[in-house]
């Protein structure tokens, strides 16, 4: 198994704060392996780590912008999903709706690990179990800054930014609003949310011909052009504006806003680029952009997003693919770099 290499500290960091984050960053990785199930709500095995070294590299970029703490960014980042993977399945009442807790987030079953480890050894002598993982998460990495011999306001920052990272107030820190909007971008908004998408509405498919006893894999080897043709002209495009409507107004700072916004207006652009690659799609889903779209349908177990962008750059790196296909590549790895 190819395993995502983490990101290097930000600048400026001490070289003992630079070996703690890297020891954090492995430790976390370890954490997400121990659980065996490989889709649990619109997550799979793979998806909450590279998911976490995305958030950390764009908190770093607009922490940066805003003027937040450096280093309760990086140690905030690094750890503010340590503890995702006990949130199970969503809860659904008997109407058919997803149960909301206090704070009006979905409640979800308690999904214990196969295996265990320092954080999951923490989080079961602290008690934490059926608690949201911002709580769990800010609590078990200060205890885990506590054993590396951090003091007390430091991980009390932490701590904070962790437990804001789902629902920034108008009393959140800054460094706690930075990670709620970089968390709520990377899922969301732009080309690495574009690709979630995919996972999700085609994982929502096999199940639908899973029922059936059909196969949806099968059926979309033979019906690929009939398929992207709603997907990027239908499904997409109000995929699109509903991310516009509903989480551009839900950032809390200035530089979330505008890389949103730009993340938004990018995809926009691509999708209509990927429609008109419509016409000419027997070139399109070999080298043009929708053959990145393509391969992306049809790799998807359990899939790293950081691996595959790797393998796909590998195929073409003689040359080949059209040049929107390579821009494609270059903007996506910029998005996972965090860079804007």
């Amino acid at each position: 198994m190819v395993q995502a290499s983490s990101p290097a500290a930000a600048p400026g960091l001490s070289e003992a704060d630079a070996a703690a984050l890297h020891a954090l960053d492995a430790l976390v990785q370890e954490t997400h392996l121990l659980w065996d199930e490989e889709w649990v709500g619109f997550s799979w095995r793979n998806y909450t780590y590279e998911h976490m070294q995305r958030v950390r590299g764009l908190s770093r970029t607009m922490g940066r912008q805003e003027g937040a703490d450096p280093r309760v960014i990086e140690f905030a980042s690094t750890l503010h999903d340590v503890t995702k993977s006990y949130d199970g399945e969503i809860i659904v009442g008997l109407d058919g709706k997803r149960v909301l807790d206090e704070n009006g987030f979905w409640k979800n079953e308690s999904l214990l690990p196969r295996r265990t480890n320092r954080v999951t050894d923490l989080y079961a002598r602290m008690g934490l179990e059926g608690s949201l993982h911002n709580v769990s998460g800010g609590q078990v990495a200060a205890a885990l800054l506590e054993e590396s011999g951090y003091p007390g306001e430091f991980r009390q920052r932490v701590d904070q930014a962790i437990r804001e990272h789902l629902m920034a107030g108008s009393d959140a820190s800054l460094e706690g609003r930075v990670l709620y909007d970089a968390d709520t971008i990377d899922a969301n908004i732009g080309l690495p949310a574009f690709y979630r998408n995919i996972q999700i509405s085609l994982r929502g498919q096999d199940r639908q011909y899973e029922r059936r006893g059909e196969s949806f894999v099968d059926w979309l080897q033979e019906h690929l052009p009939e398929y992207l043709d709603g997907y990027l002209k239908e499904r997409i495009p109000t995929w699109i504006e509903g991310k516009q409507r509903d989480f551009i107004p839900k950032m809390t700072t200035a530089a979330g806003r505008r890389v949103a916004q730009a993340r938004i207006d990018r995809l926009s652009q691509l999708n209509g680029e990927m429609i008109a690659e419509l016409e000419g799609l027997e070139t399109a889903v070999e080298s043009g952009r929708l053959a990145v779209v393509r391969y992306f349908m049809e790799n998807r177990r359990n899939p790293r997003l950081t691996e595959q962008l790797a393998l796909l750059e590998q195929r073409w790196a003689g040359g080949g693919p059209l040049p929107g296909t390579a821009e494609l590549l270059r903007v996506m790895q910029s998005e996972v770099a965090g860079d804007d």
